[in-house]
């Protein structure tokens, strides 16, 4: 059977409930389970992708133990059918009225959602309070088309397959620590201080402090007793307790240096190859709330960070008051 966009008998031939009964199958990965789904006997659903393959005349699932794998041809065309059954489901909830229809879900990193995104989304309530935001946090690249995210930042260089990138904020890293741990240190000079102190270190980023310190013609600092930690929040914490020297990453960063709970040591930045980009599937069109998400997005970035590195460095600081001894 062929189908002619052109011909008006076209979508009454299309098989809706076999692309439907092998959509569902896909997602569940087994017959049984799509069938209870859908409310239909397992044999229903066999029958109606049997049907779809013939027409198809193409080989969509084998059979792997109880569970069904699709085939290369079969995942090509899931594709295809997710981003079209995903086009209509908006495009139904927008006209119907749906109260999800200003629904957007959107996926970012943890650290970055809690310092960055959190503290600014009353700007984006009060100039929209229709969109409903949804915020999925991790550090895991996310299915966007099974999980239904609209937009997504990622953080890396720009290039991931079957994405669209845009940057959106870029990176600098530079030591930093609480006020009550620097006045507990005499050291102000660099080379003094990254000896002496505690350091907390990054798994995610290994050799942040070696690459600051070479950065800045320093030698590095030994890290045999550094405390290593695996995440931005656990870092950014066991910093403002005191418990050493970390490497404050901005934009993370910027609201804590300027409430003065840490403090930029040296007022050295050194920016980063990776930074941080606004996402989306290519070839989706995103709905009118994505859009207006996404331009919120792209401001609140565009904005400068007020006071994200202070004016007086802690070591400069540090030399105005010896100064002022009598």
């Amino acid at each position: 059977m062929e189908f002619n966009p052109t011909d008006p008998d076209t979508m009454r031939r299309l098989p809706l409930n076999a692309i439907r009964s092998f959509y569902v199958a896909a997602q569940a990965g087994r017959f049984r389970l799509a069938a209870e789904q859908l409310g239909v006997t397992e044999s229903a659903i066999s029958h109606q992708v049997k049907r779809l393959e013939q027409l198809l005349g193409a080989v969509l699932f084998e059979r792997q133990g109880r569970e069904m794998q699709l085939t290369p041809v079969g995942l090509r065309y899931l594709a295809s059918v997710r981003r079209a059954f995903g086009e209509l489901t908006r495009a139904t909830a927008e006209i119907a009225g749906s109260p999800d229809q200003a629904r957007v879900t959107l996926t970012l990193p943890t650290s970055l959602a809690a310092f960055w995104l959190i503290p600014r989304l009353g700007e984006l309530q009060q100039r929209h309070p229709e969109i409903n935001l949804q915020l999925l946090t991790t550090n895991r690249k996310c299915d966007f088309a099974r999980e239904n995210i609209d937009l997504g930042i990622r953080y890396g260089h720009g290039s991931w397959p079957g994405f669209q990138a845009v940057p959106l904020l870029t990176e600098q890293f530079f030591p930093v620590a609480s006020p009550a741990y620097l006045d507990k240190r005499k050291q102000t000079r660099p080379e003094a201080l990254l000896r002496s102190a505690k350091l907390i270190a990054n798994a995610l980023h290994p050799g942040e402090w070696e690459e600051w310190a070479l950065a800045h013609g320093l030698a590095p600092p030994p890290m045999e007793q550094a405390l290593v930690l695996e995440s931005s929040e656990l870092i950014l914490q066991g910093t403002m307790e005191g418990v050493g020297m970390a490497m404050g990453r901005r934009p993370i960063v910027d609201r804590l240096l300027a409430s003065g709970q840490l403090v930029a040591l040296f007022g050295r930045e050194a920016r980063s190859a990776a930074g941080y980009y606004l996402v989306r599937l290519k070839g989706e069109s995103p709905t009118a709330a994505a859009r207006k998400v996404e331009r919120w997005l792209k401001e609140a970035a565009a904005e400068p960070a007020a006071a994200s590195l202070p004016s007086k460095t802690h070591a400069a600081r540090g030399r105005k008051a010896r100064k002022a001894r009598p």
